[in-house]
């Protein structure tokens, strides 16, 4: 009996002594309020759009008072929108055992960021009287997102009540990238009366973007004149046609701008529009 009652004694006092040593540790774990440093090298990141979010880290460690080295700990938290400058701003969290978090930014700058560009795959001229749906003919491209078509959005902006109309309808179109980059396209959309043109102008590219001060020729755009069976190469035949053009585009001020083509052979014509982007 005597055995048995000192047993118990030594099993209690071992469980006490335990127990004193977890709350030791745990009190020691609540002590710890300092979280760890964040070491990032003093200027501007240059890097590509390209680069992928982990090689963000590649550059920054991190440093605790008490469990050393916890750059294996280190996170990129977020990064913001990128602004007009094509900067961003990459924000870092670093964590300790004792759960203590330290955060810290950086600025990076996307030496080949663009933003997102517009797609045309055809014209926006439509026939009166014809079904049609302009965002079948309206895509985008973009250099952190590639495709973006599913994302384009329209706005009729022009008084009609209608894009079906007859006639031109302006209407800006928008497209929001992941870095919350938002483009705009602002473009003509013209329906014309089933009688007017009864020829086909195709030019080598229904939407250009220039930059200011770029040398700009409306001519150079056209491609073939097609009536019945007959195509002419515009590019080696506009003498054998009448061509007559209406451009308001200015290279010198950024800004959307089209030029109207009109192509005659005899009794036969045609009609076309190019959009063109002009950026700083």
């Amino acid at each position: 009996m005597k055995k048995n009652r000192a047993w118990a004694v030594l099993v209690i006092v071992g469980m006490c002594c335990a127990g004193f040593i977890c709350y030791q540790i745990s009190v020691q774990r609540r002590q710890d309020h300092t979280p760890p440093t964040i070491f990032i090298p003093e200027g501007v990141l240059e890097i590509s759009v390209k680069t992928e979010r982990d090689a963000l880290l590649a550059d920054v460690t991190a440093r605790d008072d008490k469990d050393g080295d916890v750059t294996n700990l280190l996170l990129v938290e977020s990064v913001s929108d990128i602004s007009s400058d094509h900067t961003a701003q990459v924000n870092y969290a670093a964590f300790d055992s004792a759960g203590n978090v330290s955060k810290k930014e950086r600025t990076v700058h996307y030496t080949d960021y663009e933003s997102p560009r517009f797609t045309l795959s055809q014209p926006l001229l439509f026939r009166s009287g014809s079904r049609f749906d302009v965002f079948d003919y309206v895509g985008a491209q973009d250099a952190i997102d590639g495709t973006l078509d599913d994302a384009v959005k329209g706005t009729l902006i022009s008084a009609d009540t209608s894009i079906s109309e007859l006639g031109v309808h302006e209407v800006q179109f928008r497209v929001t990238n992941s870095m919350g980059d938002t483009a705009y396209l602002i473009v003509p959309v013209e329906v014309y009366a089933a009688a007017d043109y009864d020829a086909t102008v195709d030019l080598t590219q229904p939407l250009v973007y220039l930059k200011t001060g770029d040398t700009f020729h409306a001519a150079s755009y056209l491609d073939t004149f097609t009536y019945g069976t007959k195509q002419i190469n515009l590019r080696s035949n506009a003498e054998s046609v009448e061509i007559t053009t209406d451009s308001d585009v200015n290279t010198n001020l950024p800004g959307y701008y089209s030029v109207s083509y009109t192509v005659r052979s005899g009794t036969n014509t045609g009609h076309t529009r190019l959009i063109v982007v002009v950026e700083e």
